[in-house]
């Protein structure tokens, strides 16, 4: 008797604990800005967003109070224009980056509701570069001028519907990307992704 009656609390407890986990695929585009100190040595600096695509998979543990790790690929870069010191003429900058993101969110749901689910989270963003190229005109620079992984604080707010999870996030960079000494720049972007919860 009591075999049973622990083999039908595993069950129970089991089930309870499975039934709060979710995961699945999601899909998504980021709208990156680099955002820099070159006006010391950049004059008429104009900074421009780029837009890329982020893909990977999510993994969401608890009820209303939720922890979220990510695995994601994640295209990024920007581009300004300016006039160095000592020169006349204008030149562009150009900088791509291709990224494993990993995630560690903490959310909770404001809003639960059996087929409506809204969300806020926030947790910090490792970022790992895979490639990453940076260009002054038409002519590629030294690479080693862009470090190898940095840090990030997301915030966001989310919605589910039924088996889709619509995500909106801000990822504001907190190291400097660059190695070059004196110069600063760090990667911020907005992103929206579209995720299904296959369980």
């Amino acid at each position: 008797m009591k075999k049973i009656i622990l083999s039908v609390a595993f069950v129970i407890i089991g089930a309870q604990v499975f039934s709060q986990i979710t995961f699945g695929p999601k899909i998504g585009i980021n709208l990156n800005h680099l955002s820099t100190d070159f006006d010391q040595m950049i004059t008429d600096v104009k900074n421009e967003s780029k837009s890329g695509l982020q893909i990977g998979a999510f993994l969401r543990i608890g009820g209303k109070t939720y922890f979220q790790p990510e695995l994601l690929y994640s295209a990024r870069g920007g581009k300004f224009t300016g006039i160095p010191q000592g020169e006349t003429k204008e030149s562009q900058y150009t900088y791509s980056m291709d990224a494993i993101d990993i995630p560690f969110l903490v959310g909770s749901k404001i809003i639960n509701i059996p087929f409506v689910k809204v969300r806020i989270f926030a947790g910090p963003v490792a970022s790992f570069f895979l490639d990453k190229e940076m260009k002054k005109d038409d002519n590629k620079e030294d690479q080693e001028q862009l470090k190898d992984g940095v840090w990030a604080l997301t915030l966001g707010a989310g919605v589910d519907i039924l088996m889709f999870t619509l995500d909106m996030r801000y990822e504001l960079g907190l190291n400097n990307i660059s190695n070059t000494p004196g110069q600063s720049i760090k990667n911020n972007l907005f992103n929206i992704t579209l995720g299904w919860k296959i369980l």
